[in-house]
């Protein structure tokens, strides 16, 4: 084989595996603002939610088995409920993203937490 063939069959093998890769993730997912959700709640209750926004000044409660705060945008706060891994830097004032289940209309059951911006890290 030549080796313009085999240059050509790995570069389609490597296209390939990156497709295959990224099939099934959701790339239509958008993270929104608390005051977003809270003002469309009936849109988005018992669905999943991508929301940013930072931890309101003292009301980060962290537990043994779940970690409490409100998320506020500065115009709108929403409950957030997270049961999982802390991230390192969780504090009042932070910037935080979230993704869980809306329950009602103004409490998040999260299920995926990261400092910052999300798509900083690519999710």
């Amino acid at each position: 084989m030549r080796k313009k063939d085999k240059v050509t069959i790995s570069v389609v093998a490597i296209i390939l595996i990156g497709i295959i890769g990224m099939w099934g993730l959701d790339f239509s997912s958008e993270y929104l603002t608390v005051t977003e959700v809270t003002q469309n709640v009936t849109a988005y209750i018992d669905q999943p939610v991508y929301i940013t926004g930072n931890v309101k000044q003292g009301t980060l409660n962290i537990g043994t088995e779940e970690t409490g705060f409100i998320l506020t945008d500065g115009n709108a706060d929403i409950e957030v409920l997270y049961r999982g891994d802390r991230p390192d830097g969780l504090g009042d004032g932070e910037k935080v993203s979230v993704r869980g289940i809306l329950v009602s209309g103004n409490k998040v059951e999260a299920n995926f937490l990261v400092m910052g911006c999300p798509s900083k890290y690519g999710v």
